[in-house]
C-alpha cells in the first residue's frame, strides 16, 4: 500500500518507491529545412527502440507550421520559429539569447526532470517556455541553487530544495518563478558563521548527509565553509525542511581556502562512504578534490586535513568556455546515471555550449575519479542519462547521408577502488569494434585522478528526423515511466531491481 512515507520520497525496506523510473528515456527532434514541410519528434529508450504514444508525438503535419491541433507557441514569439530555423540553426558560440540555437546547449538538462526551455512527456508530447522575462526565472539565475542528489536506483529528484545564504526552501518542480510552499533558516544548526552564502548543497539519501559549502560570497571570493550534517530523518522523507534539522545527529565543519571563477559553479558529490568529492569550473577547464567527511572521526576543522591527494585540474583538452562568472545560467552541472552508481560533474568544452569537459567519480567512493571530454566546437546536444550505468548525446550533425550518432559510455557498477583503474566502456561507428572478433572489451582502463577519456561517437542506426538536411536535437524527457511497467524501459532484472542467487 502507497503511504505518506513511500510517496514522498525515502522508503523502508521493502516498501514500494513510487519515485523508480524504468531505464532512462530521451527525445530526438528533427525537420527538414522548412520545417513546415517536415517535422518529427519521437521517444526513445535506451536501445534506441522507440516508446512513444502515436497520439503524442508530432508527425508530419502541414496543417500549420506548428503541427495542427498539437501547435505550440514556439518559444511565444512567433509560429515558425524565427524562418523555421529552429531545428537548423548552428549552435557554436551562442549566448542564451539565441533561442532557435541554444536549446541544444548542454546546460538545457541534469540530474533532474525539466529542462531550461522546454518540458516533454513520455508520450511525445513537449512545450516550449516563453522567453519574455526569461531572465527573471529559475533556471536562468536561480538554478545554481539546486541540491545535487545521489538517489537510489532508478529514482531522480522529485523534490526541488534549494539552498541560498542560510535557507533552504523548497519549490515546485520545474523551470517557473512560482512560490516555495516551504522555507527553513538552518543559521542556528551551523557551527561556524563566518561564510554565510550557500554556494554549493550536497544531499546522499542512503545516509541521510547533507553537506554544504558556504563563502562570503557568491562571486570569486575564496574563504570557504563547508558545513557535515546527518540526520535520522530523509531528507527527501520528511514534510517540512526543520523535521530533518530537528533530527540532527552529528554536525561538523571545515574551514579551507578554495579559488574559484565564479563560486555558483560549485557542485558537491556525497559519497556513500562519506567522502565528498567538489568539482567547478576552472578558467577553461575543471578542478575537483574529494574531502573526507566522516563525522566523529577527529579529523578537524581544516581541509588540509581532509583532502585526499589534493586539487586536481583538468587534463583533457580545453578551449574558451564559459561558466557562471559569465552568467548564473551558465552554472556546472551534475548529473548521474540510472543506477546511482556514477556521477558527473560538468561543463562545455567550448564557449557556452558545445562538447563537454567533466569529471565522472564513484557515488559510492569519490576518490575514484576521472576526466572525460568531447572536443565539439559546433552541432551540439546536451548529454543524459543512458543505460543502466552511463550518459550519451553531444552529436548533432546532419543526418542527410548518415546514421544520426551520438557519443555514449558506461562505467562497471562495482568498480569502487581509487588505487586501480577505471574502465570505461565506450561505442563505435561499426559493431564489429564493440562485438569484437577476440576477448577483448571496447574499453579504456584511465588512470585514476590524472587519466582522461575522450570520447567517440557511435551509430545508432536512426535516422534524424528527416530524410533530406537535418540536425536532431535530444531533449529532456520529464518521466522515464514506472519501474517494472511492462514497457521495454523496465531495467532488464528481476522485480526487485537487485541482485539474487
Amino acid at each position: 500500500m502507497a503511504t505518506l512515507s513511500n510517496l514522498l520520497g525515502g522508503s523502508s525496506a521493502g516498501a514500494i518507491d513510487h519515485r523508480k523510473e524504468g531505464l532512462p528515456l530521451f527525445g530526438l527532434f528533427g525537420t527538414s529545412g522548412d520545417q513546415n514541410t517536415h517535422m518529427t519528434y519521437r521517444i526513445f529508450d535506451s536501445g534506441f527502440k522507440m516508446v512513444g504514444s502515436p497520439w503524442g508525438a508530432v508527425c508530419n503535419s502541414t496543417t500549420n507550421y506548428r503541427f495542427g491541433i498539437l501547435g505550440d507557441a514556439s518559444f511565444a514569439y512567433n509560429m515558425n520559429d524565427f524562418g523555421t530555423d529552429m531545428g537548423h540553426q548552428n549552435l557554436s558560440s551562442e549566448t542564451h539569447s539565441d533561442w532557435q540555437k541554444y536549446w541544444k546547449s548542454i546546460y538545457q538538462c541534469d540530474q533532474y526532470p525539466h529542462a531550461q526551455y522546454y518540458t516533454s512527456s513520455r508520450d511525445g508530447f513537449y512545450t516550449m517556455n516563453s522567453f519574455h522575462s526569461y531572465d527573471s526565472q529559475f533556471e536562468y539565475d536561480n538554478g545554481w541553487t539546486k541540491l545535487n542528489h545521489n538517489l537510489p536506483e532508478g529514482v531522480r529528484p522529485r523534490r526541488l530544495f534549494c539552498n541560498k545564504r542560510n535557507s533552504m526552501r523548497e519549490m515546485n518542480m520545474g523551470n517557473n518563478s512560482c512560490a516555495a510552499f516551504d522555507h527553513y533558516d538552518y543559521t542556528s544548526h551551523k557551527l561556524d558563521n563566518n561564510d554565510t552564502y550557500a554556494i554549493g548543497t550536497g544531499y546522499n539519501e542512503k545516509n541521510k548527509m547533507l553537506v554544504m559549502v558556504h563563502s562570503s560570497g557568491t562571486s570569486s571570493e575564496t574563504s570557504k565553509t563547508i558545513h557535515i550534517f546527518e540526520s535520522s530523518k530523509c531528507l527527501n522523507h520528511v514534510t517540512r525542511i526543520k523535521d530533518y534539522f530537528a533530527n540532527l545527529t552529528s554536525t561538523e565543519y571545515f574551514t579551507d581556502t578554495w579559488t574559484t571563477d565564479n563560486n555558483r559553479d560549485m557542485t558537491v558529490c556525497v559519497g556513500n562512504n562519506k567522502w565528498v568529492g567538489f568539482g567547478h569550473k576552472n578558467g577553461n577547464g575543471m578542478r575537483y578534490a574529494a574531502f573526507n567527511c566522516q563525522n566523529g572521526q577527529s579529523l578537524g576543522t581544516t581541509g588540509s586535513a581532509r583532502i585526499y591527494i589534493g586539487w586536481q585540474d583538468f587534463n583533457g583538452s580545453t578551449t574558451t568556455s564559459y561558466g557562471a562568472q559569465q552568467g548564473p545560467q551558465y552554472y556546472t552541472k551534475y548529473n548521474t546515471t540510472w543506477d546511482g552508481t556514477w556521477g558527473m560533474i560538468y561543463a562545455p568544452y567550448y564557449y557556452y555550449a558545445c562538447g563537454i569537459n567533466g569529471w565522472c567519480m564513484s557515488i559510492e567512493n569519490p576518490r575514484k575519479f576521472i576526466s572525460i571530454n568531447q572536443t565539439k566546437s559546433s552541432r551540439a546536444n546536451p548529454y543524459v542519462a543512458w543505460g543502466r550505468t552511463g550518459f550519451h548525446g553531444g552529436w548533432s550533425d546532419n543526418t542527410d547521408d548518415q546514421q544520426w550518432r551520438t557519443y555514449s559510455w558506461a562505467f562497471d557498477p562495482t568498480d569502487t577502488d581509487h588505487t586501480t583503474t577505471t574502465t570505461v566502456y565506450y561505442g563505435s561507428t561499426d559493431n564489429n569494434d564493440v562485438i569484437r572478433d577476440n576477448n577483448t572489451a571496447r574499453s579504456e582502463d584511465v588512470t585514476n585522478k590524472t587519466g582522461n577519456h575522450s570520447l567517440t561517437e557511435s551509430r545508432t542506426g536512426m535516422h534524424g528526423g528527416s530524410h533530406t538536411t537535418c540536425y536532431p536535437a535530444i531533449m529532456q524527457i520529464d518521466w522515464w515511466g514506472s519501474y517494472g511497467n511492462n514497457d521495454s524501459t523496465y531495467g532488464g532484472r528481476g522485480d526487485s531491481g537487485t541482485d539474487s542467487a
